[in-house]
């Protein structure tokens, strides 16, 4: 496939942007209480660390960064870290993480990536480490392109592959929603080939997870509801039809799910080892 079919055939699903940002605003909560990775024991840290990624004089970018868990971890490894996310309360809670650590070299910008003028912020060929960890904001051939031309060295893209969520299609079912999002298998096909295609050598690594996820009602109400507002809008009827299920499925008011996915990890580089043939 050349590369103006990969970006005819790899493009974002229409969305609706107030639904997603309300969507990632509701997990906000929940990813704050999960733990700063360390190095000692975290797969993607520990394939930075591999790649000889990092170092004292190295600018880094998180794109969709969520709440800031890999650009604090890495902020004492590289001269400064760069993270861009479209949800406020994600990025409140990152800058709020940073301040509490005394991190002078982090910044957060609420920002959306789909949207991000490249160009006009000075972010083309501004950082040694692009890294895309588990993010939406990586779904299409432009998206994708815009995180290869902001390095000027490493690129990292992990996403989440072959995954299963047993609560979240069993409600997409009950409104017909047949779309899977979460589970970014092709969007790795397409990565693959739009980086061979431009003369990389892109490299792969997989890691299996399984997440046990734990939700209030009135949490999983936002989550499950908001999901599929960003696929689609849904009536009255509809949502009251996912409340009942979940309410079905209820345990003394919590919601359990378990999760199922392949981390791949698509590494690059711009100059050198998995880059570009010289």
């Amino acid at each position: 496939m050349e590369i103006g079919n990969i970006f005819e055939k790899w493009q974002a699903k229409s969305r609706n942007k107030q639904a997603s940002v309300a969507l990632w605003d509701s997990m906000a909560t929940s990813f704050d209480d999960q733990e700063i990775p360390s190095f000692a024991d975290n797969y993607f840290l520990q394939l930075l660390d591999r790649l000889d990624a990092l170092g004292k004089n190295c600018d880094v970018l998180d794109i969709g960064c969520g709440t800031g868990k890999y650009s604090i971890a890495i902020a004492k490894r590289c001269r400064s870290v760069t993270g861009i996310d479209f949800s406020p309360k994600m990025i409140e809670i990152a800058k709020a993480k940073a301040d509490s650590l005394k991190l002078d070299n982090v910044s957060y910008f609420c920002e959306d990536w789909h949207d991000f003028d490249l160009k006009k912020a000075g972010w083309e060929n501004r950082f040694d480490l692009v890294f895309a960890h588990m993010t939406p904001a990586i779904q299409s051939a432009h998206t994708f392109q815009k995180m290869i031309d902001a390095s000027r060295g490493w690129c990292v893209l992990s996403k989440p592959t072959r995954r299963t969520d047993l609560v979240s299609d069993a409600v997409k079912k009950l409104v017909a929603v047949t779309e899977r999002l979460e589970s970014a298998d092709n969007d790795i096909v397409f990565a693959f080939e739009l980086l061979w295609k431009q003369g990389y050598y892109p490299r792969i690594e997989y890691e299996h997870q399984q997440w046990n996820m734990e939700k209030t009602i009135e949490q999983a109400y936002d989550m499950y509801i908001n999901r599929i507002k960003s696929y689609r809008n849904i009536s009255l009827e509809e949502e009251k039809r996912i409340k009942d299920y979940l309410n079905s499925i209820a345990k003394d008011g919590i919601i359990h799910e378990k999760v199922n996915t392949t981390i791949t990890t698509l590494y690059w580089h711009k100059n050198k080892g998995g880059g570009k043939h010289e």
